[in-house]
This record gives structure tokens, sequence and C-alpha cells, in this order.
């Protein structure tokens, strides 16, 4: 497992391409988001991981849904999931499933992103049917991800009211 240095990342800013037109200055950032970042691949893991730490994020990257689920039920809550799709022994929508059945009161409204190499129409339509509350397809721009991950938290921080 690979825990986060959300302390230590706060320095590193990612610059927020959606907001142009607004102050020059602004800045997209995660700073005390919980993210647990599903990926097997390992070099796409520490890349994935290390770009969200220097946004400011904590970060649980572990490498399978059963990883996953031990971090979930020992401790690590996220505010949003981050999960590939094509994984050995439990894909992306076993990610979604087991993570609904967590017995924390927040598992039904902590939004589930799901990256892929997958870009067609069904697929997506398979994934939102599924849960999954994003899609992002591989390889995913940096500064993308980082908006669409604040995004989804704000999202259901804003229905959570």
């Amino acid at each position: 497992m690979h825990a986060a240095k959300g302390q230590n990342a706060s320095s590193a800013e990612i610059p927020n391409q959606a907001t142009s037109g607004g102050p020059a200055g602004a800045r997209a950032r995660l700073d005390g988001v919980r993210v647990l970042v599903v990926e097997d691949d390992a070099d796409s893991r520490e890349l994935i991981c290390s770009l969200l730490e220097m946004a400011g994020a904590m970060v649980l990257c572990v490498d399978s849904v059963a990883q996953a689920m031990d971090g979930v039920y020992h401790s690590f809550d996220p505010d949003v999931v981050l999960t590939d799709f094509a994984m050995p022994g439990a894909d992306g929508f076993d990610m979604i499933r087991e993570f609904r059945k967590a017995p924390s009161t927040r598992a039904a409204a902590v939004p589930i992103m799901i990256l892929s190499a997958h870009s067609d129409d069904r697929w997506r339509a398979q994934a939102l049917e599924a849960g999954a509350a994003d899609l992002l397809t591989k390889p995913v721009d940096p500064v993308l991800l980082v908006i669409r991950i604040l995004a989804a938290v704000e999202s259901a921080r804003a229905g959570a009211r």
C-alpha cells in the first residue's frame, strides 16, 4: 500500500485550465480530499498517486479490489474512489459493488470514478448503469483528472447538505 503524504505535498499546485477567464492564479487543489486509488499496473498507480498527492490529496493506493476493501474496513474513509476498470480477479464493476456494501453511512454517496482504455458508448453506458459517477479514458490528462475528482467530491458534498 502507498500512503499519502498530503502534508508534504501542499506546495505543489496543478493549473486549473477549466477556469480560463478567471483569475490568473486560480488552481485546482485537492487539499484534504481522501482518494482511494485502485490500479493493478504499478507504474500507472505510482504516477496517479504521486500526481494526486502533489495536488494535496490524502491517498491510499492499492492494486486490487480486495486491498481496497481491506483499507476501507480498516479506517480509510475516502471522499472519492478512482478505480481501474480492467484488473485481474475483480474489475471496476466489482469495486463498485463491493464498496457500496461497506458498512459506512457514506458508502452509498461516495463518487466512484472509473479509469479505462475503453471509450465506446456501450461500455460507458454500462459503467454509468453500474453506478460509476464519472469515466475517464486512459491515458488521462493530469489536470483533467484533478478537476474531475474535485468536481465529483464537490457534487457529492453538495448533495449531502
